[in-house]
């Protein structure tokens, strides 16, 4: 039941010996850099790169790319290198080359790259053979240190062939080495025999593999299913001569074929579903843990499984030097390999046998190259993320990364391990700077050197010092710095309390009372109460209390107006008309006008009024003398009797005399100055 790619391959051979190829001869894709030489190899630098070099195979632009015009084309001859872990979620990939006319076949070295969670459907060529794989299609070419992780690759064939790999679907005179597939889903969908699935390839005819391995993978097919490879096909009518495995490995693989086809096979190996008309050669390397099972209506189609093939066709023969499986769950084809136990593999007695090739790694060996130090990469890395300025000490974390040893050898991976978790304990063990307090400090300081009493509602401030946190750290510094602001804003919204205006009012009331009328200027008081301003707060009282005790000082700097002491001198000057001596007694008027006071103002004009009326009334009450009463007398006379006028008489009577000697001795001096 052998699969027959013959006509496909024999195409393939003819196009090689019959079609000459001129090197550059179409327009090639700039990818992320490089010439395509082996000293400057053109750079795959991202998915985008990745899927420009598929499309690049898949448009037929390929075809006329061959250094050594060796007529195979397909980049022959050129050289890529992947330069960093690309991821493809989220991408529906088309495999890089996919028939006997569109291949790979120059020189992809990954450089110890990943290429993680791809997706693919496979892809169709003209004539329904589907291919599944980073790779679809590797003929004369070599793809080197990729490590391909999570895919899920289902091919389905057309009414033809349907091959799936995790790096290629097929490989036809390539090398894979250095390259490992792991955690990946794996399947082909062709209902007869013309279909397989491996977890590194497909189908190979004349591949060689050196230091691959296949971890954790799920395998599924109708036909031919390998938990390396589905199906090694050497027939030398292929001219591609045998395909050769060394330093590989299969491990906790289930590998599991179906079929409905009564003319169907089911064939599953741990490590090739069948080998055909092949010679196997396996060296140093083991199958450890594959599931294999097989189901189907195959009548009288056949079913196998076995440890190293499912199958052998025809004269194939299994050439194997130093390897080993372990449960398997069969002893089927395993050649000349030792059976060992679970024990022996997890305790590294299968390392120790497979030699410096190997090393013990968790529960079985793993390849020894150098020690995977991405563990302590990413420790290292997480360490220089940090701001050391952020802790206390971070001499611990230095130490630890200054401590790191390079160059371990896989089998010290347990060593490199230690490295990394030295960097993560101490990383871990950091302890962040206490976050600065100062600007909250000065709040706190600000608000407790004011006085409550002089606000209108000092709660806010007191609730915001009462809010503060003593146990942040630097990284919660803006926390720290929030409640500072908390604090200043609640005094920035603080409102004094109004003034006490109590005095103001009261002077006011008391120039308000007074009757300006009564004093000489009243300008001043009613300045000071015009000069009052209002909505003073309690930080101005001093400015309040001096408004009021300017009113104040106007109101006590008022002068009366005088008194009027008009009736006063009226009354005086009614008594200095009057003759005293014709008053029996003029003491009273003289009493009451010698009591006088004069200075008195309006305030006192009762007073001064009172002085008049005394005046008055003592002039009202004076008594004349009585009247002459002698005969003969006129009327102006002193009458007889009255000796009221004595006086006046006698002074009358000297005044007689008087004139009558004054003219006696007036004429005397006459006559004597006549003579």
């Amino acid at each position: 039941m052998k699969k027959k790619l013959l006509s496909l391959l024999l195409a393939l051979c003819l196009v090689m010996a019959l079609v000459p190829m001129t090197a550059f001869a179409e327009e090639t894709p700039s990818f992320g850099g490089g010439t395509g030489t082996q000293e400057d190899p053109w750079l795959i630098t991202s998915q985008e790169d990745l899927i420009a070099l598929a499309e690049f195979l898949n448009s037929g632009n390929a075809e006329t790319f061959d250094t050594e015009n060796a007529g195979v084309g397909n980049c022959h001859g050129y050289y890529f290198k992947q330069t960093a872990d690309i991821d493809l979620t989220g991408v529906t990939w088309e495999p890089i080359g996919y028939s006997g006319s569109y291949y790979f076949a120059g020189n992809y070295d990954a450089d110890g790259h990943s290429i993680t969670n791809a997706v693919s459907t496979g892809k169709v060529d003209p004539d329904g053979f589907a291919t599944a794989g980073i790779f679809g299609w590797v003929a004369f070419g070599s793809v080197e240190n990729l490590h391909v992780k999570n895919a899920n690759f289902v091919a389905t064939g057309q009414n033809n062939y349907s091959y799936v790999g995790g790096i290629a679907g097929v490989c036809y005179g390539s090398s894979i080495e250095n390259c490992s597939v792991v955690n990946s889903s794996l399947e082909s969908k062709r209902n007869n025999n013309n279909n397989c699935a491996g977890s590194i390839v497909g189908y190979s005819t004349g591949g060689t593999f050196e230091k691959c391995a296949a971890e954790n993978n799920q395998i599924k097919t109708m036909a031919y299913g390998g938990g390396f490879v589905g199906e090694v096909d050497d027939d030398p009518a292929y001219g591609a001569g045998k395909s050769t495995f060394t330093n590989c490995y299969t491990a906790n693989c289930s590998i599991s074929s179906k079929t409905d086809d009564v003319q169907g096979v089911s064939l599953v190996g741990g490590f090739a579903g069948e080998m055909t008309d092949s010679r196997l050669t396996i060296q140093n390397s083991y199958v450890y843990q594959a599931t294999l099972s097989t189901d189907g209506t195959a009548v009288p189609g056949i079913k196998a499984t076995g440890v190293f093939a499912g199958h052998l066709w025809g004269n194939s023969t299994i050439d194997d030097r130093n390897c080993y499986y372990g449960a398997c769950g069969t002893t089927e084809n395993a050649g000349k390999a030792s059976e060992k136990t679970e024990e022996e593999f997890k305790n590294g007695t299968v390392a120790e046998l497979l030699g410096e090739a190997f090393a013990q790694v968790g529960d079985y060996p793993k390849f020894n190259g150098p020690a995977d130090y991405s563990s302590v990469d990413a420790a290292i890395a997480k360490a220089n993320a940090l701001n050391k300025d952020e802790y206390k000490d971070f001499s611990a974390v230095e130490t630890a990364i200054n401590s790191v040893v390079r160059g371990k050898s896989l089998a010290e991976q347990a060593k490199v391990d230690t490295m990394a978790k030295a960097i993560e304990d101490a990383i871990t063990a950091l302890q962040y700077k206490d976050a600065d307090y100062t600007k909250v400090d000065e709040a706190i300081a600000k608000a407790n050197a004011l006085n409550k009493d002089n606000y209108k509602d000092f709660t806010a401030v007191e609730a915001a010092v009462n809010s503060v946190v003593r146990d942040k750290n630097i990284t919660e510094q803006s926390e720290v710095d929030a409640m500072a602001k908390a604090i200043e804003d609640a005094i920035a919204a603080l409102q004094y309390k109004d003034a006490d205006y109590t005095k103001v009012d009261e002077a006011i009331a008391k120039a308000n009372a007074l009757k300006k009328d009564d004093y000489k200027d009243f300008s001043g008081v009613e300045a000071a109460v015009k000069a009052v301003v209002r909505g003073k707060n309690i930080t101005e009282q001093s400015e309040v209390d001096k408004m009021a005790k300017t009113i104040e000082d106007a109101i006590a700097a008022l002068q009366y107006k005088d008194a009027d002491y008009t009736k006063v001198d009226a009354a005086i000057a009614k008594a200095n008309a009057l003759n005293k001596d014709n008053y029996k007694d003029f003491s009273g008027v003289e009493a009451a006008v010698k009591a006088v006071v004069r200075g008195k103002n309006i305030t006192e004009q009762s007073e001064v009024d009172k002085m008049a009326k005394t005046i008055e009334d003592a002039i009202a009450a004076l008594e004349k003398k009585p009247a002459s009463t002698k005969p003969g007398t006129s009327d102006k006379s002193p009458q007889t009797g009255d000796t009221s006028n004595l006086a006046l008489w006698i002074v009358l009577l000297f005044a007689s005399g008087g004139a009558v000697t004054v003219t006696t001795v007036y004429v005397r001096k006459k006559k004597r100055s006549v003579k």
